[in-house]
């Protein structure tokens, strides 16, 4: 009822600014309506992730091409910054610009101007000298270094597998902010290969199957292996919350923990060979990979991962949260990675993400500039056109192949079966829940942001209040299984950020002043309000439900939507039970039913208002339900107020 009452309102309001089409109105329309038009008129279908919720659009029909519906989208779409993305048939997903994500085409532009700077090696070499000056300015990431800390690591007792041991490190990096990860080391003596391993935006974290694998294997063929944390991720999170791994301070924290476990590896182990420096990570960890070895020229060989492209430079903040492809005029992670000519390098790309364009497009630019220093031999490209975005094991003997030719590693060690995976908790500093965690931590993403600019960190600070109440009311259920409950805590925490950004963008003022049909009075602010963020899309509702009940029982779900509405369902009810005398189980249950329906309506509300108010609907329905089966709902409250007084009364002469 709730949903058919706001959507009358919100229709009423959109008509009632809906304007003739003329020269003075600019000939405006809106944009759902325009877009419908198009699906109809060229035959195709629309897939949104866009808002087009009161969205106008002026000079609407003269942006509409009859020969083309791709020039029609773009140009319909152009003024609000959304853009299209062909799928397979005749479908098209409508979705806000990406600043990071570009097309191949435009890869394939990028490298051609990019190209016409330098036609040899010296001209090259100034243009990389640049690059690496400004990357660095750009990331800001020099002050950040001088202040930290001169800290001795935390470390745990070796682990001894089968031709390799594991060891956890705690660093200081940031006054109170450590990075935690795992030293894999060789058995066998002597000097031995170093491989910084960044860990990407995989499931498990470093924690997961495949990483250990890469790790122990490359350990027992002969190079120590350092992973270690995302920002925000792993034990990582447990001093900063999730939520802070998508933000620019991301980008320069995980730079300056590679740079500093490079630094402390370097300066406190004897078994390591400074000649033999790599650096290799998947995905978001093949980004890092390239960074790493823009910003520190010690790094003697390079493996990014299911990562390079000349057309994305990584869809997280923490690739692309500050603006380094601005350097030098403008680059691409293609170009930072040809910068590291002619030390060794691989690049391994796959047929179904945005390495695709691999083959044809970033490797032959690369093996130009390697050919500058007549070194194409030294970069390779291992394209497996028929997988997707993984580290699976085509991938990871891609890399040990790699290394063990540049590095000279032992390939009769090359196996994975021989590699012990340990448990998640094995491969912690702190615990499980960060029980163990130094005194001086730093326990919240606000004493981060010190470093930063507070305010570019005002929603994230909210982002981080979020996320706690998720885990808090997600902790109430007292789960057994972490994967469920951390599952779980994704879903309301993505569901309350919706709701936040529904509302915070869709203010009251979006809806015109108007009366309402229900009391024929002015509509007031809450209404208004609630007719806005009515109009969110139900889908999100949807989701939460629906990724809820993959993990949590329905008893589990209730108690997690009366933590949404501060458990209005049991309070109404106890109301209801002290006013009405004697109710009967079929009226219990009839109450009980409609105030269970306004709290699932009331989770998509931003505030205690518009929960208050989203009850009262339903109330309504119970108080019409008492007066429909034979009593006087007006009549028994007003019993039930003159019976509090006498009993306050009472109360009082006692006293």
């Amino acid at each position: 009822m709730k949903r058919i009452l706001f959507s009358m309102l919100l229709a009423t309001s959109l008509s009632a600014g809906a304007q003739a089409q003329t020269y003075e109105t600019e000939f405006a329309r809106p944009l759902n309506e325009v877009l419908n038009d198009i699906q109809n008129r060229f035959g195709i279908r629309l897939k949104y992730d866009i808002d087009t919720v009161g969205k106008v659009l002026p000079y609407a029909d003269f942006r509409i091409r009859p020969y083309s519906a791709e020039e029609s989208l773009t140009n319909v779409l152009a003024p609000f910054d959304y853009k299209f993305v062909k799928q397979k048939g005749n479908m098209y997903k409508l979705k806000a610009y990406e600043y990071p994500r570009r097309t191949d085409e435009d890869g394939e532009k990028m490298l051609t101007y990019l190209n016409t700077l330098y036609a040899n090696k010296e001209a090259f070499e100034l243009r990389a000298d640049s690059l690496r000056k400004e990357v660095r300015q750009r990331l800001q990431i020099d002050g950040l270094l001088a202040q930290c800390v001169k800290a001795k690591p935390i470390l745990s007792k070796i682990r001894k597998f089968d031709g390799y041991t594991v060891q956890n490190f705690a660093l200081e990096t940031l006054p109170g902010l450590y990075v935690c990860g795992s030293i894999y080391t060789p058995q066998a003596k002597g000097q031995h290969a170093l491989i910084i391993c960044p860990n990407g935006h995989f499931g498990g974290g470093r924690y997961r199957k495949d990483q250990q694998q890469r790790m122990g294997t490359l350990a027992r063929m002969g190079a120590i292996c350092v992973d270690f944390d995302l920002f925000g991720w792993g034990e990582s999170a447990l001093q900063v919350g999730g939520a802070a791994h998508r933000s620019s301070a991301a980008h320069v924290i995980q730079a300056m923990n590679g740079l500093l476990i490079l630094d402390y590896m370097l300066a406190s182990r004897k078994d390591i060979d400074h000649t033999r420096i790599g650096a290799n990570g998947g995905s978001g960890g093949g980004t890092q990979t390239v960074l790493l070895t823009a910003l520190d020229n010690r790094f003697t060989a390079s493996a990014p991962v299911v990562s390079l492209a000349s057309h994305f430079d990584g869809g997280c903040p923490c690739e692309s949260g500050m603006p380094i492809q601005l350097a030098a005029g403008g680059t691409c992670n293609a170009e930072l990675a040809a910068a590291f000519a002619p030390r060794p390098q691989l690049v391994v790309s796959d047929g179904g993400d945005w390495t695709a364009s691999v083959p044809t497009l970033e490797f032959p630019y690369l093996q130009r500039i390697y050919g500058f220093y007549q070194a194409t031999d030294k970069v390779q490209n291992v394209h497996l056109a028929q997988e997707s975005h993984d580290f699976g094991p085509n991938k990871r003997n891609a890399v040990y192949a790699f290394f063990a030719d540049v590095f000279q590693l032992n390939k009769k060690m090359w196996d994975e079966n021989k590699v012990t995976i340990e448990p998640e908790s094995a491969m912690y500093s702190f615990g499980t829940k960060g029980e163990l965690l130094p005194a001086n931590a730093i326990r919240s993403f606000e004493k981060v942001s010190a470093y930063f600019d507070k305010k570019a960190f005002a929603k994230l600070n909210s982002d981080a209040s979020l996320e706690k109440k998720a885990m808090d009311w997600v902790a109430s259920l007292n789960l057994k299984d972490d994967q469920k409950a951390g599952f779980a805590v994704t879903a309301i925490y993505n569901h309350l950020r919706k709701v936040r950004d529904w509302h915070n963008d869709h203010p009251y003022t979006t809806i015109p002043a108007g009366m309402n049909p229900l009391t024929g009075k002015p509509l007031s602010q809450l209404d208004r309000e609630m007719i806005a963020d009515s109009a969110m899309p139900k889908e999100v509702h949807e989701r939460l439900m629906k990724e809820l009940r993959r993990v949590l029982t329905e008893e589990q779900i209730e108690l997690i939507l009366d933590k949404y509405t501060v458990g209005k369902v049991a309070f109404t009810l106890k109301g209801y039970q002290a006013i009405v005398p004697n109710m009967t189980e079929a009226e219990t249950t009839y109450v009980l039913e409609q105030l269970k329906l306004a709290r699932e309506q009331a989770i998509d509300y931003k505030n205690m208002k518009q929960i208050s108010a989203v009850f009262e609907i339903y109330k309504n329905n119970c108080e019409q339900y008492f007066n429909d089966h034979g009593r006087n709902w007006r009549q028994m409250f007003k019993d039930y107020v003159n019976k509090r007084k006498a009993e306050k009364e009472q109360e009082k002469q006692k006293k």
